[in-house]
């Protein structure tokens, strides 16, 4: 039986929960990445005012990937966030997925959500960064058709290496 992938649009009074979600994601995929204070001292009411912003911004779309009903992560995109991305360009922001939907055609569901969005926007690619050491995030970004347009690595933290791929509206 295949499994229904839908987006739902975080609600301001979703964000207690979304915080919850990031924490839970940034455990899963950052442990032996980012210094351990990062996970440990996590800023749960900085991280709520962040999202809340998010939320309240236009220019972002922001939601919960859910798999049969179930909350599987998170997908933002929309003008860039970040100084690394081109400018005035269109970005995945975000996208997490909890390591039990990894690999189940979820993160593709959220790429091609991207795609068909620039597309209706006239605009020809997207962009996303990636953690230069999260492997697995980047055999996806890759697996995606993904090219790799800029790295920023050899930093002493380990959280701040990153990878900026560019993926085309019209791939598949």
């Amino acid at each position: 039986m295949e499994s229904t992938v839908t987006l739902r649009v975080v609600t301001p009074q979703d964000v207690p929960a979304l915080v919850r979600l990031r924490l839970a994601t940034r455990i899963e995929t950052y442990r032996d990445i980012y210094p351990a204070e990062w996970i440990e001292g996590f800023d749960a009411a900085a991280s709520e005012e962040r999202f809340r912003k998010i939320a309240a911004d236009p220019e972002q779309h922001l939601y919960f990937i859910e798999v049969d009903g179930a909350c599987a992560g998170y997908l933002c995109y929309g003008r860039e966030l970040e100084p690394t991305m081109p400018p005035d360009s269109i970005c995945i922001n975000m996208l997490y997925l909890l390591r039990a939907f990894q690999r189940r055609g979820v993160g593709s569901f959220a790429l091609a959500h991207v795609r068909a969005y620039c597309r209706a926007l006239g605009r020809d690619r997207f962009y996303n960064g990636c953690n230069l050491h999260n492997e697995s995030a980047l055999r996806f970004y890759r697996a995606m058709g993904g090219r790799v347009v800029a790295e920023y690595g050899g930093h002493e933290n380990k959280a701040l290496d990153q990878t900026v791929f560019e993926h085309l509206a019209g791939s598949t």
